[in-house]
């Protein structure tokens, strides 16, 4: 997929979340949670009815969106004596969780940049609803039940710095589209 960087496909899931890293300091652009918009508008009575119908056992519908730079791989550049440094492969990418429930957490500063520092997945992988996500940060602390994910690399990793600049990320996004 893309070898320099080590990146071996441009989407994954859960069902990847053993080989995946996540103990980076990705930085976070943007989170949303969108969900049900309800029954179309100029239905007549009857139709209003029929499609306001909700199932109380059908799965949530909500969705967790994470607009964030991926960070593929870290590489330390050895310098001279004791000095080094640390660049890396990063790349824009949209992490999806699907049927979501249960958000709790807190955002304990908007003014400071979101870092994402680990996710884990806590509970049973089956049955799904049972699933309990922890996503973590600087500043961050999310909680939340989920059956899943799926991250989308948007385009191929830059080498460089481990946050990109929103020209080479091209902007907040939460294009669920991989670039390969």
């Amino acid at each position: 997929m893309h070898p320099a960087s080590g990146l071996s496909k441009a989407t994954w899931t859960e069902q990847d979340f053993d080989a995946m890293s996540w103990n980076h300091l990705c930085r976070i652009h943007a989170i949303a949670v969108t969900g049900y918009e309800g029954p179309p508008d100029g239905l007549t009575p009857e139709e209003f009815l029929e499609q306001d119908d909700v199932d109380d056992t059908a799965p949530s519908d909500l969705a967790l969106h994470v607009d964030l730079d991926y960070i593929a791989r870290w590489v330390e550049s050895p310098g001279p004596g004791p000095l080094h440094s640390v660049e890396s492969w990063v790349a824009p990418a949209t992490l999806v969780f699907r049927c979501v429930e249960g958000i709790s957490g807190d955002l304990r500063s908007l003014g400071m940049p979101l870092e994402m520092e680990n996710l884990h997945r806590l509970g049973p992988v089956v049955p799904h609803d049972e699933t309990r996500w922890h996503l973590e940060g600087d500043h961050f602390d999310l909680r939340f039940r989920a059956w899943g994910f799926t991250l989308y690399i948007r385009r191929p990793p830059l080498h460089g710095r481990r946050v990109l600049r929103m020209a080479e990320r091209g902007g907040i996004s939460f294009d669920a589209q991989s670039f390969a």
